[in-house]
């Protein structure tokens, strides 16, 4: 059953009837919201050629010390309550393209391609705020909130719902710390309130504003900044925002076509070298995979799979992403297929 239905499945279950079975589910489902970011938003980061410019340092904080950590949260609790995530199991890994899943924006489909409008476009349609943008003259800000758009967040709040009900024990074995990461056992009910609403807030801001903590801005407003090529600025007199401060400069990128529903096929590509090139990533997204699975079980850690991303990934993906498809189509690059 596609993650979208699942979770609009498990909403429909009235608030009487859930139980211990429902939270562990419905965390299972959460875990897989929040990896299903991570490739693309890898992709735009990986497509920007000087790793130094600051849109390239902004994406990267964004999924691998944000996304990255919503997703151990999610592993943390799902593991405190006696389950063991299931990450490597092909019914729960990501394909691209889809619809973001929880039936958010259901006309939405996120594929796999390299840092543009339209990529930054669908990231903010991704992270869009439930209550919409704060920002005046937001070309967002006035996104189509009717239907299912605020599933997510209504998941969120049902799963918070459920642990103040329950009130269950949450064992710290096999949690995962990583202080680099701000990940932490979570052992108390403040724990889950607080890793509930460390999501929310760095995706979409906090309280009506566009920030996460003072001076850091939340996810849709700093993808909103490379969008408007103009930082986030509060009028001090007015009190509102405003994408009219300092300049930013779109970054030099490869121009990383989006990747065919599916992947990319053995008889779609032409050149050995690119062949081999897919094939290394794909076996070595799917060693990560297994990496992570192995991650939240006893003596797991997350060194490895975070070692295989820096060192195995990005390298092949950026090979890929350097070499070009065919004139006027772009350039290749990676599938991020379980093998």
């Amino acid at each position: 059953m596609a993650l979208n239905q699942r979770i609009v499945e498990l909403l429909e279950v009235g608030a009487e009837e859930r139980d211990m079975n429902w939270l562990k589910g419905s965390l299972q489902a959460a875990i897989e919201v929040e990896f299903f970011t991570i490739p693309p938003y890898l992709c735009a980061w990986w497509s920007v050629k000087d790793a130094a410019h600051p849109v390239s340092e902004s994406i990267k904080e964004i999924v691998i010390y944000e996304e990255m950590l919503h997703f151990g949260l999610m592993c943390n609790l799902l593991t405190g309550l006696g389950e063991v995530p299931k990450i490597n199991v092909r019914a729960n890994v990501p394909t691209y393209p889809d619809n973001l899943p929880g039936n958010i924006n259901p006309n939405l489909i996120v594929p796999l391609q390299g840092l543009s409008d339209e990529s930054l476009d669908a990231f903010r349609a991704i992270e869009f705020p439930e209550k919409g943008s704060v920002v005046e003259n937001d070309f967002m800000g006035a996104m189509d909130m009717s239907g299912e758009f605020s599933t997510i967040g209504a998941f969120y709040k049902a799963i918070l719902a459920e642990f103040e009900r329950l009130q269950p024990q949450l064992s710290p074995t096999n949690q995962l710390a990583r202080p680099s990461f701000k990940l932490n056992k979570i052992t108390t009910m403040d724990g889950v309130r607080a890793a509930i609403e460390i999501i929310k807030r760095q995706g979409e801001g906090a309280n009506g504003s566009p920030e996460d903590n003072a001076g850091d801005l939340a996810h849709f407003y700093r993808f909103g900044e490379i969008r408007h090529r103009k930082k986030l600025r509060k009028d001090a007199a007015t009190g509102k925002w405003h994408f009219n401060g300092a300049d930013i400069v779109f970054p030099d990128v490869y121009p990383m076509a989006k990747v065919p529903d599916g992947g990319y096929r053995r008889e779609d590509v032409s050149s050995e070298e690119v062949w081999a090139l897919l094939k290394t990533f794909d076996q070595n997204y799917s060693l990560m995979l297994n990496q992570l699975q192995a991650a939240w079980q006893p003596g797991g850690s997350l060194t490895p799979a975070v070692t295989t991303m820096r060192t195995l990934l990005q390298p092949s993906a950026v090979a890929l992403m350097d070499i070009e498809i065919a004139p006027g189509k772009g350039n290749y690059g990676p599938c991020f297929r379980l093998v």
